[in-house]
């Protein structure tokens, strides 16, 4: 019974990738160097010597490459179109990945490395199962070396070219200005949401009959407790929910005008949410904020300004930060010249061999 093409085919093709005969167009299996590979096999069987494809491998390369044969009369760009996903399941396979593959990885196989008889039918069908490497039988290809004949010794490896050491930013300028612009961003929404924080009212407890003024607020107490400094009044859950001191007064504007409260302590005024006596001098009452008041002593201009100042320093500071970032740097040490002589060397010694056999 004669043995299975695919494990004869698999032998095969590991038998003259160890044999090094496969290095100058195959030094890696990968997906990638596949699609390589084939391209180079087809360039050097076909172009060359403007010899037209063989029916059997054109079967084998529209089959495996899911087009028509008929109407494909290029299958050089069939295999410069193809993706690396295309050799996927025969690279897992040649590589031990998979046990088995389909029978069109097999017969691709055998065109890869110029196996005969293929495609796999064509094997099974020929009387002596006869193997052959390019026209010539594989044993013919792998005698052992002759007795008198010196064995062929490598090249010398040249050597290698010192390793050299340079700086590259550790950090690239695209992540560093987004990572500045998101700072800014948070910064100034943060800035924003602590200026403008209302805080919640406090509803009062059972028990809890008085109130006294927190500095912007109203808040409840129980009977008989004291606090420094304030005064102690009655529960007034309007008083409660709606009174409260405007801080920052320069944000109001002409529609502000008559429904802000204010009174001057001194040479400062006060500005209020809500109308009534003054929370800590009750002796006093709120007055409506008139349009005299609010051009003397208010700016909305001066507000946006002000802000805006802060906005660009802060923009500045980050920007600052963001540069010195940007001037953070890694060492990384260029192999390239030292791999270079390496892979001439081993390249140099396939090809000696191929010329002998």
């Amino acid at each position: 019974m004669p043995e299975d093409y695919q494990d004869l085919v698999l032998a095969t093709y590991k038998r003259v990738r160890d044999n090094g005969d496969l290095y100058t167009i195959l030094p890696r299996e990968t997906t990638t160097r596949l699609r390589t590979a084939c391209l180079k096999v087809y360039d050097s069987r076909y172009i060359p010597k403007e010899a037209d494809i063989l029916p059997n491998d054109a079967d084998i390369l529209s089959v495996f490459f899911e087009v028509d044969k008929m109407k494909c009369d290029d299958y050089r760009k069939v295999i410069n179109d193809s993706e690396p996903d295309d050799f996927k399941a025969l690279c897992n396979h040649i590589k031990g990945e998979t046990g088995k593959t389909s029978e069109e990885n097999t017969d691709f196989l055998a065109w890869l490395i110029d196996l005969e008889p293929r495609p796999r039918s064509s094997y099974y069908l020929s009387p002596d199962k006869t193997i052959k490497i390019g026209g010539k039988p594989i044993e013919d290809l792998f005698l052992p070396p002759s007795t008198t004949t010196p064995p062929i010794l490598p090249d010398p490896p040249k050597p290698s070219t010192p390793a050299k050491s340079f700086y590259i930013p550790r950090f690239s300028p695209r992540y560093i200005t987004l990572s500045c612009i998101i700072l800014l961003f948070v910064c100034s929404a943060s800035f924003a949401i602590w200026e403008h924080h209302v805080k919640m009212v406090r509803m009062p407890e059972s028990g809890e009959k008085f109130m006294y003024w927190d500095g912007d607020h109203y808040e409840p107490v129980k009977e008989g407790e004291q606090k420094a400094g304030v005064p102690i009044i009655k529960l007034n859950l309007q008083a409660l929910k709606r009174q409260r001191r405007i801080n920052l007064h320069d944000t109001m504007t002409n529609y502000s005008v008559g429904k802000v409260w204010h009174i001057k302590v001194g040479n400062n005024p006060e500005f209020y949410t809500d109308s009534g006596i003054h929370p800590v001098d009750t002796a006093r009452r709120l007055r409506p904020m008139s349009s005299y008041v609010h051009i003397k002593y208010n700016s909305y201009p001066r507000y946006i300004l002000t802000h805006l100042v802060w906005f660009i320093c802060a923009a500045f500071l980050i920007s600052i930060c963001g540069f010195g970032v940007s001037r953070i740097k890694r060492k990384v040490s260029d192999e390239k010249n030292g791999q270079t002589t390496n892979n001439d060397s081993l390249l140099h010694l396939s090809k000696r061999k191929l010329a002998q056999q």
